[in-house]
């Protein structure tokens, strides 16, 4: 009788081990883990897209600028005659500003009899980036581009 009581002990035990073990399934602990675990990867993601959005966002501020800026170089003299002095502007969504200014090339002329029918203006075109939801004290992006410009002497 005792080796049957023992048979029965050993197998009620590895049957209720195997009940458990066919339970498929979580438990409390190991779902709130996973829950924080994709939590963070998540949070972690959305920082990544948010940098990567604000990078596209400030790329494409300084291509805007740039394209301004050369585009005030290149339609100087052009669309207007060009006289020493600046202008500026804002571009129509306020959020480019943009200066244009021309100014007399000092050039070493000597003793010349007679002067070079050209002379040269040196342009600067700035242009500053703002963004309505910088914060007052947030750096401003700026471009400047310069060039040499070889136009016709006044005439005496």
């Amino acid at each position: 009788m005792k080796g049957a009581s023992k048979t029965s002990f050993v197998g009620r035990v590895v049957s209720s081990r195997l009940q458990r073990s066919l339970q498929n399934g979580f438990t409390l602990l190991e779902v709130i883990v996973a829950v924080v675990i994709a939590a963070l990867c998540l949070s972690a993601l959305s920082q990544v897209f948010a940098t990567g959005v604000r990078s596209a966002s400030a790329t494409s501020d300084y291509m805007r600028a740039m394209t301004l800026a050369q585009g005030l170089l290149a339609g100087a003299g052009i669309e207007k005659t060009l006289s020493d002095g600046s202008e500026s502007g804002v571009s129509s969504d306020g959020r480019l500003q943009w200066s244009l200014t021309v100014a007399a090339e000092p050039v070493e002329e000597g003793d010349a009899l007679i002067k070079p029918p050209l002379e040269l203006k040196r342009l600067v075109a700035q242009v500053a980036v703002s963004n309505p939801g910088d914060l007052p004290g947030a750096k401003q992006r700026n471009v400047e581009l310069t060039t040499l410009l070889a136009v016709p002497r006044p005439l005496p």
